[in-house]
């Protein structure tokens, strides 16, 4: 068959040199070609490969990068958030140290008694209703709510601050308002106001409040001042009158016995006495009044000043 000859392959360089022939088998010569154009079509495939491949490669490196965006734009708002909570606890721990201070300073005014009416002693001078002008006592509070922890935590903390100093300086001026309990006792026996006078038995002003307790109960002075008077004043019996210096002045009468001096200077809480029955008297009791400007007012909002402000 014409399949299986041979071709004849001859290679002439230059008429000088010889003629060189080779004999190649058609099979052989087909199956070089074929293995050629195989070769060239695998190289083709493999360049197609390839190239497909580096694309991708492309869209994952473009993918991996925008990835890695996402990832440090998330570091950077964990940080600032990590940043921003650290913010809010010092705030925080600041608020809770400001807090201590108001408690603190709160407590210390806090004369821990709550009291109770009762019938008992009675004294204290009777006025005609003519002649007497009632002076209300009012007092008003405010609540602010913060809503938005992180807006308001550094403005929380500036009211703190002044809430702080606020108080700070009412408590220097309530060292000479008369907010303190007066004696260790909580038995109020008599009210401030009109009342059944128990020697006339008829209707009259009672000018102050009447606390009973047994003999020699102590008696302290409800604001800082000075002595004005320290012995007997008539229908008061053994008395003390503090002037706290600010239109405001208390009395201690029907004591058993006086332990200051006038002109003596006292403190918020000083003893200045004992709880007798001299005077105008039915029994052992204090009669405890306080002036304001000249003028007979209520004791009993202003001894229990602080325990309201505390909601007791």
């Amino acid at each position: 068959m014409k399949l299986f000859k041979r071709w004849r392959i001859v290679v002439m360089s230059d008429a000088q040199q010889n003629i060189k022939q080779f004999s190649l088998h058609k099979l052989v010569g087909f199956g070089l070609v074929a293995i050629f154009f195989v070769s060239l079509a695998s190289v083709a495939v493999t360049i197609g490969i390839i190239q497909t491949l580096s694309h991708d490669q492309q869209e994952l490196t473009a993918s991996l990068e925008n990835a890695q965006e996402e990832i440090d734009v998330k570091d950077q708002k964990l940080a600032q958030f990590e940043e921003d909570r650290l913010a809010i606890e010092g705030r925080l721990t600041e608020l809770r140290s400001l807090e201590e201070q108001l408690k603190e300073m709160m407590s210390s005014l806090n004369p821990d008694r709550l009291a109770h009416f009762d019938e008992g002693p009675q004294g204290g001078q009777s006025l005609l209703n003519d002649d007497i002008k009632l002076v209300s006592y009012e007092e008003e509070q405010g609540l602010e709510d913060y809503s938005s922890l992180r807006e308001h935590v550094p403005e929380l903390v500036d009211r703190y601050k002044m809430a702080v100093d606020d108080l700070s300086h009412m408590k220097d001026e309530l060292k000479q308002v008369p907010i303190a309990w007066p004696a260790d006792t909580e038995r109020i026996t008599s009210e401030f106001g009109h009342r059944d006078d128990p020697f006339a038995r008829t209707k009259a002003f009672h000018g102050g409040l009447d606390l009973a307790g047994p003999w020699g109960t102590e008696i302290y002075s409800t604001a800082e001042g000075t002595v004005e008077l320290a012995g007997r004043d008539g229908s008061y019996g053994l008395s003390v009158v503090v002037n706290h210096g600010n239109g405001y002045k208390t009395q201690y009468a029907h004591l058993s016995q006086v332990m200051v001096e006038k002109g003596d200077q006292v403190e918020q809480g000083d003893l200045i006495g004992g709880m007798g029955s001299t005077g105008r008297s039915t029994g052992v009791h204090l009669h405890y009044e306080i002036y304001h400007n000249g003028e007979r007012i209520d004791p009993y909002p202003y001894m229990t000043f602080v325990q309201r402000v505390l909601n007791e």
